[in-house]
């Protein structure tokens, strides 16, 4: 037959030049519409631990996107007790492959596209549909690498902002942010949550902690607060006194509810989540529906989003001729 099996190896150099802001924002939304209509399909993500103590794991994350004919999974490993000198996850990859032939494609870097699709991504879309229009201040609790590319998903998403208004448990990030962001937009570093949250009704909680910042007695009317991390670092009683309480997709999402560190003491139940931005795409429920109604949207991620900028990211590159190619077999 002399069907020549190529696969195009993109690192993540590649990556960061081929995957925009804009496009992780329009991949993540791509992603919970097409669930919604059936045209993705998320499968069971495995988890394995490398260790007794359950403290660094891998785990696969598969999804078929049947729309743009490819299936891939997310390889990514998450490291809480790493080597000296390791970061918490590095070297995830995305394996594409061509539904239509069923031959592998693409061998993805996936540490960029992870940090940019979380809190720049699906993040943005959350609050693009739930928040009021038009918001003139964004409140960040968190500096870390999550949280800058939330801030320039924001900004990408959201034109209207003036002010952003940071906390970090160290002020040097939030200095430097201040520093790359002075042209674009005013940067206030506040002192604690309480201080980061006054006058704010958009808020992204990116923080990484394990304790609570952010209480329910801080929230005003009007509030809008996307969670990337459950709640682990936001007060349990918010999804609770909510006017709606919406997660990314219920499947995935579903183990916020179980995890006790999540959802401490099991405090939230499944009767207190109104809905899934995969519902709320396909218009099976409302988003916002009054100007003073505080909205929580809590969402992990899952693969589907990973492999949705993988297959943007490869089809840039075969567009403007980067990574590298090399013959897998010869059919």
């Amino acid at each position: 037959m002399n069907i020549r099996e190529e696969l195009l190896l993109l690192n993540e150099e590649n990556v960061r030049s081929l995957l925009t802001p804009a496009d992780a924002i329009a991949a993540a939304e791509d992603t919970f519409l097409h669930i919604g209509t059936g045209d993705i399909t998320v499968g069971q993500m495995a988890l394995m631990y490398v260790d007794d103590e359950q403290n660094n794991n891998f785990h696969s994350m598969p999804a078929i996107l049947h729309h743009r004919h490819y299936a891939g999974v997310k390889w990514i490993d998450t490291y809480g007790a790493p080597m000296p000198n390791y970061p918490f996850s590095h070297g995830n990859l995305v394996i594409l492959s061509d539904t239509r032939t069923g031959s592998p494609v693409a061998l993805v870097g996936a540490t960029a596209i992870t940090t940019m699709r979380t809190a720049g991504g699906h993040g943005v879309v959350q609050a693009k549909y739930l928040a009021n229009p038009d918001p003139k201040v964004l409140t960040v609790i968190g500096c870390g690498a999550q949280a800058k590319a939330g801030m320039r998903g924001f900004l990408t998403q959201f034109p209207t902002l003036k002010q952003l208004r940071l906390f970090n448990r160290s002020r040097g990030p939030m200095e430097q942010v201040q520093k790359e962001l002075a042209d674009r937009v005013e940067v206030t570093i506040c002192n604690s949550p309480a201080e980061a949250v006054t006058g704010s009704t958009l808020i992204l909680m990116a923080s990484g902690a394990q304790t609570t910042l952010v209480t329910a007695d801080m929230i005003c009317p009007g509030t809008t607060i996307i969670g990337i991390e459950g709640f682990r670092d936001l007060d349990p009683r918010i999804g609770k006194q909510a006017d709606k309480w919406y997660l990314g997709y219920r499947k995935p999402d579903a183990h916020i509810l179980k995890s006790p560190r999540l959802n401490p003491e099991h405090f939230l139940q499944d009767e207190d989540v109104f809905g899934d931005m995969t519902e709320l795409l396909t218009g099976k429920i409302p988003g916002r529906e009054r100007e003073d109604e505080i909205i929580v949207s809590t969402h992990m991620g899952m693969g589907a989003h990973d492999v949705s900028c993988a297959a943007t990211v490869y089809e840039r590159a075969l567009e403007q001729n980067c990574g590298q190619h090399f013959l897998l077999d010869t059919l």
